[in-house]
């Protein structure tokens, strides 16, 4: 298991070296990269969730499982919200809120699928949409509240309607009701599905090499943040999956990876959005994506040993 993540993560890596040499050498630009980004989310990732709704079959252990996932993701978001509070103190001339947010979010929906798809195929991207679910409701929350001390309503009803949160209603809706798309629709959403893996980690890429690496590797906060985020964060979380060994050992295994992934690019483009500081955000994505190549398969080892 821990091998299928380690070569998993080591090829997302050299994609993101890609997206690197891309920036780099003018091939796409920083717009290009947010366009790029842009397609991802907005494309990309609702139709791979339709996709995985579509490519496993009704099963009532199935669906008691997508229900468990609901339910451990709820769960493992108080836990750290809590435990990232306890750690990361306020302080006047510190970015906690930026810190606390990279600790508590990660980018599950760009390195989480890809991983989920590694280890269970479409069975796992199943288990991630509704992981993906509570983490756009806590993230348009909890997460926006965090950065800017504002409630905005409209941002969470934003967020509701957001592509991905439509692509799982539509998924629900063929899953349950058992439709069965014609097979050249669905072997088209099958090519955009497969998209996925590369142009995330390309776009990643892009947005790892706008940053400054020299003064993310002299800010000590970055080391922290980066181990609360990839080891903390997922041992706790560990601990607390632990706690339900009566729930399948895919839907346990799917939320830790997607928990363990690196800080979300949300982040630094929600700091982009209100004026914050995006910089150190885009640092804590940057230095957390590369450490994760040596984090995940750590945490995931420990849990298979564990299971």
């Amino acid at each position: 298991m821990a091998g299928i993540i380690t070569n998993q993560t080591i090829i997302m890596l050299l994609l993101i070296f890609v997206g690197i040499f891309a920036y780099k050498s003018k091939i796409i630009s920083k717009d290009g990269g947010k366009q790029l980004s842009a397609f991802v989310l907005e494309i990309v990732n609702p139709v791979i969730v339709i996709h995985a709704y579509m490519g496993v079959k009704y099963e009532t252990h199935l669906v008691v499982n997508l229900l468990w996932t609901f339910a451990l993701a709820v769960i493992t978001y108080i836990v750290s919200i809590v435990a990232v509070s306890i750690l990361v103190r306020k302080k006047e001339g510190r970015e906690y809120a930026i810190e606390r947010f990279s600790a508590v979010y990660s980018n599950c929906g760009f390195m989480g699928i890809p991983l989920a798809n590694a280890l269970y195929g479409l069975e796992g991207v199943f288990y991630v949409t509704a992981y993906l679910t509570i983490f756009f409701i806590f993230a348009w929350t909890h997460g926006i509240i965090q950065l800017t001390g504002e409630r905005d309503i409209k941002a969470v009803m934003k967020a509701l309607r957001s592509p991905t949160i439509v692509g799982v209603v539509v998924g629900l809706v063929l899953f349950f009701s058992r439709i069965s798309l014609p097979s050249i629709l669905s072997e088209t959403l099958g090519h955009i599905a497969a998209l996925n893996t590369p142009l995330a980690m390309v776009a990643s890429g892009v947005s790892v090499a706008q940053v400054n690496f020299l003064n993310a590797l002299k800010n000590k906060r970055v080391y922290i943040i980066s181990a609360m985020k990839l080891l903390i964060v997922p041992l706790v979380s560990m601990a607390v999956l632990l706690c339900f060994p009566f729930v399948s050992d895919e839907v346990r295994m799917v939320v830790l990876v997607l928990i363990s992934a690196p800080a979300a690019a949300m982040c630094t483009l929600q700091c982009q959005s209100h004026g914050l500081n995006d910089i150190y955000a885009s640092q804590l994505f940057a230095m957390t994506t590369i450490f994760s190549i040596a984090t995940m398969p750590l945490i995931v080892k420990i849990f298979s040993a564990f299971i």
